[in-house]
């Protein structure tokens, strides 16, 4: 085996530990996926000194056991290490410098010493919020009896690994805080002003995911150059993790001069990019705190900073937020809505109700939408638009949407005890409940429980979730339609459908999104796009759905172009189960009035 690694190498190698402890993977998973075929020291120890992983070039070198479980300590890890006198402090002086370069001599088998560079630092995994400590060592040994200009190049090399990302060459995390503790000295100094900027890449797994790493990589590396290039040389740009970058302004007073750099980045970032063949137009989201205002440390303002680019973020994207003060409070009572949330489904606060969707040929209803509704102890009815997104950032989107699911079946097949039949009951699907492992095992035992024939039954899946992975979405699909579910597209004209995918997914129905229907009956561009759809659909042998009805002109024009089905206020609002059961019984389910149909409560 080669006794040489190059430095290139070991930036390599970083970037995939980083990326597989990112990742949130335990240890076992960790050295199942790292193969070390080089001479290469490698261990990884949790924040109290634990030893979670160690490479077989490692063991092999030091003497240590095979076995993980045998290795208890960083006592354990280097046994045959000679200066073994700074172990005892090396979890401590690595989580307080978040960095250490140390060289050790270790005797090997054949009685000679082998001199080792070592380099432990921080790692930090996203998922779990865990702290590791990670190590990696190269012998130098040949390097210093050769050529000691080389060995000081080879130090040199190893030290701007130990303060730069790998990949995009900017200031890494440690670098980072060593620059703003310094310009914070200097602003509390000269009473100044200093600003940090968080910038986010939107939808940047979407490119990870549909191009792959490489391009994902390649795309890192230019908007990386971008950020450099747009700021001054005297200020910092670092990249913290994943996507996320952080650049460090000194002496920028005026608020209008902070914008204009910010919209000078997004400028930047916005521009095409050809990545693999495949021409790419990203944007981001800009987060800004100051001091002193919003903080007078380093993490002060990157907390602050962070809740301005979520708000960016959750305002539509490609903007710059600043730091105000009601974000904080906003983001504890967010924390504590979190919490009331995942108690909810156990405590019995969700509820579900109905909005019936008309048939305009027969006037009757044709089936009902299931809407979810969180009815707090506290608070009273908090809308969807409060608690679903926070659902689904949280993954609590799973066990709601699995309640709404079975509750919803639950209900149905009541109704069809009582003698009322709607047709069918349509049961919106999050795309991360969509995606879950086993979700045609739940499907099935959740009809089951029902005791709800499969027919009874559809699912509405937005157009963005089906074309997200369209192979795995039309397998999944067909396994839905040979149980005999109804399948529908919601938001449609929304998303990026390709019709030589659309024709092969299985499904039953198109939903036009309500931003069209708002308009349909003044708009001609609305108006075009939706006769579009209708026609689209019909051509394939599909139904319409138009949500968002709330004019007789609506429902009108709607007739008039041959949509099937209608839903919206102007015919009724979500309701109870007992509204709508009741509505039904004293309406005798169809109510034809001046001329038009329309469901009228018995009040």
């Amino acid at each position: 085996m080669d006794s040489k690694i190059s430095s290139e190498n070991v930036s390599q190698l970083e970037r995939d530990i980083s990326d597989l402890f990112a990742s949130g993977v335990d240890a076992a998973h960790f050295a199942s996926k790292l193969l070390l075929d080089i001479p290469v020291l490698v261990s990884v120890m949790d924040g109290d000194g634990k030893v979670l992983f160690a490479s077989a070039y490692h063991n092999e070198l030091s003497g240590v056991p095979d076995s993980l479980s045998e290795i208890k300590t960083e006592k354990d890890l280097f046994p045959a290490f000679v200066n073994k006198r700074f172990l005892p402090s090396l979890s401590q002086s690595v989580i307080n410098d978040d960095l250490a370069t140390w060289e050790f001599s270790a005797p090997l088998k054949n009685g000679s010493v082998c001199v080792y560079s070592v380099r432990h630092q921080i790692l930090a995994a996203e998922s779990s919020k865990k702290t590791f400590i990670l190590s990696i060592g190269i012998d130098v040994t040949g390097i210093s009896e050769i050529n000691s200009a080389a060995l000081q190049d080879h130090k040199s090399q190893l030290n701007y690994l130990s303060f730069h990302d790998p990949l995009t060459g900017l200031a890494n995390r440690s670098l980072f805080y060593d620059r703003v503790n310094k310009s914070l000295s200097r602003s509390r100094r000269n009473t100044s002003n200093l600003s940090l900027l968080l910038v986010d890449l939107d939808r940047f797994k979407n490119i990870n995911d549909s191009l792959g790493r490489d391009a994902g990589d390649y795309y890192l590396k230019q908007a990386a150059l971008r950020l450099a290039e747009t700021v001054r040389d005297t200020d910092t740009v670092a990249r913290l993790s994943g996507d996320e970058f952080v650049i460090v302004l000194e002496n920028v007073a005026q608020a209008s001069d902070i914008t204009g750099i910010c919209q000078k980045i997004l400028d930047s970032i916005s521009q095409p990019l050809s990545v693999m063949g495949h021409e790419i137009s990203s944007t981001a989201s800009i987060g800004v705190s100051l001091y002193p205002r919003d903080g007078d440390s380093i993490d002060q303002l990157l907390k602050h900073a962070d809740l301005a680019m979520s708000r960016a973020k959750h305002l539509g994207k490609n903007r710059t937020e600043f730091y105000v003060k009601a974000m904080t409070e906003n983001a504890v009572n967010y924390l504590l809505l979190e919490n009331d949330l995942r108690r909810a489904i156990d405590n019995d606060e969700l509820c579900l109700h109905y909005q019936p969707q008309i048939d305009l040929q027969s006037g009757r209803i044709a089936g009902v939408e299931a809407l979810v509704r969180w009815e707090h102890p506290d608070r009273g009815l908090i809308p969807p638009a409060e608690f679903i997104p926070l659902a689904e950032e949280t993954g609590l989107i799973q066990p709601l949407g699995n309640w709404v699911l079975k509750t919803a079946c639950m209900h149905f097949q009541s109704w069809l005890v009582k003698g009322f039949n709607f047709g069918k009951v349509a049961v919106n699907l999050s795309p991360r409940q969509f995606r879950q492992d086993n979700f045609d095992a739940i499907i099935v035992d959740t009809l089951e429980e029902a005791a709800l024939a499969p027919e009874y039954l559809e699912l509405e899946i937005t157009e963005s979730s089906v074309m997200e992975n369209a192979a795995e979405t039309i397998e999944l699909l067909n396994v839905f339609a040979k149980m005999g579910l109804s399948l529908a597209i919601d938001d449609f004209g929304t998303g990026y459908s390709s019709l030589a995918y659309l024709k092969r997914f299985p499904i039953n129905k198109l939903k036009i999104d309500r931003s069209f229907i708002n308009d349909i009956d003044v708009d001609e561009a609305d108006s075009a796009i939706a006769k579009s759809i209708i026609d689209l659909a019909h051509n394939m042998s599909l139904q319409v759905v138009a949500e968002g009805v709330e004019r007789p002109t609506q429902s009108r024009w709607l007739n008039e172009k041959g949509c099937d089905h209608v839903q919206g206020f102007y015919y009724a609002r979500p309701m109870t189960e007992e509204k709508l059961l009741e509505l039904v019984e004293d309406s005798a389910r169809v109510i034809v009035c001046d001329g038009r149909i329309r469901l009228l409560s018995s009040s």
